[in-house]
């Protein structure tokens, strides 16, 4: 069981290891980030045991996300910080102390008033006791190369209805002038539910609201109404990876990302889950659909090798995105090899 700080730390060891070596910073830099994403408490610190992660299939915290566009390769780790503190109010107040250390670590101080503000909308008055986030409230994402942070929540608090209505809320508070924000929760809502929201940049010129949400029910990327989703690079992307295969609902995460500054949708993405119940594909096929992928828009190649796959990392999940201007970029999220 993955209950204490040390045992977080060494089930992680080889993803931290691979994310040391792709990255252009120094291993130490690299790691040190890591633990602080992480915020695990010490034993001088005392808590409430019995915290799980739901980041990842297995329970662990950690990701190592890499981007690939024709630009070259971004990396950046996201976490579930605290995750082995069972108090949900403790485990928030714990990764609450984290966050506020961060936005100085990633340079993001510029926007550190935007973030608070989405805390303070979306959570519950009293933070004492969280019992709608028994997985934790928050996930935190940063890159040990450049400046920036992603913070995301949990945004499933009160139901569908619900979370749908403070996500319509929240959204025409930060883009008053928007007028694409109810047209996409009038086609979103009667087909999906909220998993999480958050934000992801480093200034306020790019500053992005991101929306994930998975269907409720069987529908087509049409269904959804939303432009962006019905452009080719969608369903050319779900038959290279899923093929003629059927996958569960719970294995599709759509994203959908408003660029504030202008108040309007910058780009949509699609997640497909990597686990063998979803993608059922060994190391040498993973490595083929990355190449293809990759190489059908002229991507930088992913620094990816079956022996990596087969000893030292696994897929958690793989997708893509598009902007608006049609930009393409691959997404892939690793998690430490499964034992």
């Amino acid at each position: 069981m993955l209950d204490t700080k040390e045992k977080i730390i060494n089930h992680i060891e080889q993803l931290s290891s691979l994310a040391a070596a792709l990255s252009k910073a120094p291993a130490q830099q690299v790691l040190q980030l890591r633990d602080e994403l992480l915020a695990l408490p010490g034993e001088d610190y005392p808590f409430e045991p019995g915290g799980r992660s739901g980041l990842n299939a297995d329970g662990t915290p950690l990701q190592f996300c890499i981007s690939s566009s024709t630009n070259g390769l971004n990396g950046r780790f996201i976490s579930d910080p605290a995750c082995i503190i069972g108090s949900t109010g403790q485990r928030y107040s714990h990764s609450y102390a984290a966050l506020q250390k961060l936005y100085k670590i990633t340079g993001t101080t510029a926007i550190q008033q935007v973030c608070e503000e989405m805390l303070r909308f979306h959570l519950p008055v009293e933070k004492e006791i969280l019992d709608d986030y028994p997985d934790g409230v928050l996930w935190l994402g940063a890159s040990p190369d450049m400046d920036g942070i992603a913070v995301y929540m949990d945004g499933r608090r009160g139901g569908n209805e619900a979370s749908w209505q403070r996500l319509r809320d929240w959204l025409n508070y930060l883009m008053p002038q928007n007028t694409e924000v109810n047209d996409f929760i009038h086609h979103v809502s009667q087909h999906a539910g909220i998993m999480s929201i958050g934000l992801e940049g480093s200034t306020m010129e790019n500053l992005r609201a991101k929306i994930y949400f998975r269907l409720s029910h069987p529908a087509t990327l049409n269904d959804l109404g939303i432009p962006l989703l019905l452009r080719e690079e969608f369903s050319v992307f779900m038959d290279d990876v899923v093929g003629e295969k059927e996958i569960k609902l719970s294995g599709l995460v759509f994203n959908i990302g408003f660029h504030i500054a202008s108040a309007k949708i910058f780009d949509a993405k699609i997640d497909i889950c990597g686990c063998k119940a979803c993608v059922s594909l060994d190391a040498g096929s993973w490595i083929d659909v990355l190449k293809n992928t990759a190489s059908r828009y002229m991507l930088t190649p992913f620094p990816i090798s079956t022996a990596m796959l087969d000893d030292q990392c696994a897929v958690s999940f793989y997708g893509i995105g598009v902007d608006r201007k049609g930009g393409v970029r691959m997404n892939l999220y690793l998690q430490n090899k499964k034992i």
